[in-house]
């Protein structure tokens, strides 16, 4: 039986749940973590989890693609700086790393899940949202293969097709890919090297980090498949925060 579009709508918006280490108090603008304290962005650690379950058939057979709680601004301007979130129950409490685009990896917590607890973001309600995050797989080495960088983009498109985003994604192909880096990272770069050797830097510039409503700017570099021979490697350096898709 499938889930009902409802049902499904649901699940993607709990997966999206941050998190990250509690700050010092001492260290820590009260005007921030007080407020938040009393009136937090929050959500049920149960629905988080089983949108979590839900996800992780769409990966199984997708080795190149992941899937993330993610925390998502309302509004471009929003800052992403310092977010935080607490898992709490009964008997457990511990926070979960937030990176820098707000993407989180939920703990798979059977005590959590029985106490339904709750995962409470250091935010005042409504300036942020919880919503779920496919993206494409960083490698440690920063080599990506052109072949790879390809096939990535349909693991994508086709799990995000699954998962519930099929009308919206009507006739969207994908055209290439994203290097995501942070707005104020000076070391980024990407190169391509042909089959012959010869390396040729991609530019950078301000730009979205994925698809859908912007998120604030970053520093992106665009892969677009018509630009480039089939063939090749994409070199990265500096931090890469992400890998994200090009649609059209």
């Amino acid at each position: 039986m499938q889930p009902r579009p409802s049902i499904i709508a649901a699940l993607l918006f709990a997966l999206a749940l941050p998190t990250s280490a509690m700050a010092d108090d001492a260290t820590t603008p009260p005007q921030v973590l007080v407020p938040a304290a009393r009136d937090a962005e929050w959500h049920s650690y149960r629905h988080a989890y089983q949108a979590a379950r839900f996800f992780a058939p769409f990966l199984a057979t997708r080795p190149l693609i992941q899937a993330h709680m993610q925390i998502r601004p309302n509004t471009p301007d929003e800052p992403m700086d310092g977010l935080q979130v607490q898992l709490a129950g009964e008997s457990v409490n511990q926070t979960i790393a937030v990176d820098a685009l707000g993407r989180a990896t939920l703990p798979m917590l059977k005590q959590a899940y029985d106490e339904d607890a709750v995962l409470r973001l250091n935010r005042r309600k409504g300036h942020y949202h919880f919503s779920g995050r496919f993206s494409i797989r960083e490698r440690d080495d920063g080599i990506y293969s052109a072949a790879d960088l390809r096939a990535a983009c349909e693991q994508l498109l086709s799990a995000q097709r699954a998962s519930g985003y099929r009308l919206r994604l009507i006739g969207k192909r994908c055209a290439g890919v994203t290097f995501v880096y942070a707005p104020d990272d000076t070391t980024a770069q990407v190169r391509h090297r042909d089959a012959s050797g010869k390396e040729t830097p991609l530019a950078i510039a301000p730009g979205a980090a994925f698809e859908g409503p912007p998120m604030g700017s970053y520093r992106v570099a665009q892969y677009r498949y018509a630009n480039w021979p089939e063939q090749g490697q994409l070199l990265i350096s500096g931090h890469l925060l992400a890998v994200g898709t090009i649609y059209e």
